[in-house]
């Protein structure tokens, strides 16, 4: 059985490359990669037609936009997710400072299993 079977997984990420590699590790490991989306506007929309059960997100997007409004609304939804990203944790509100975060350039593998151990956690509670 894949770590993400059936878990429909959003990514948020500014760079093509990127997030053609998590959307091919995501598929791997028997997930349904949803995106990638590159702004807060795709994203939103992403998360309207999709039931999202976690999420990969790089915090910088295209044109400087911060993804932080994404995470607030997939925190209100009580969606897991974490934060893949080149750019310094500094820029990290302090409500979003408990979620993992994972330094460019970071292993697929690791954001799977993190993932994986989010969601067996939110199935135990």
């Amino acid at each position: 059985m894949a770590l993400l079977d059936g878990r429909t997984i959003l990514i948020v990420e500014n760079d093509p490359a990127i997030g053609l590699d998590l959307k091919a590790t995501l598929f791997a490991a028997g997930a349904i990669p949803v995106g990638p989306a590159n702004s807060v506007e795709s994203a939103f929309a992403l998360i309207a037609d999709h039931a999202i059960d976690a999420a990969i997100l790089d915090i910088r997007l295209h044109k400087n936009e911060l993804v932080f409004p994404v995470a607030d609304t997939l925190q209100a939804l009580r969606v897991p997710y974490v934060f893949a990203s080149g750019r310094s944790t500094a820029l990290m509100p302090l409500r979003h400072g408990d979620r993992p975060f994972f330094d460019k350039p970071f292993h697929s593998v690791q954001l799977v299993e993190a993932l994986a151990s989010m969601l067996a956690g939110q199935s135990a509670a």
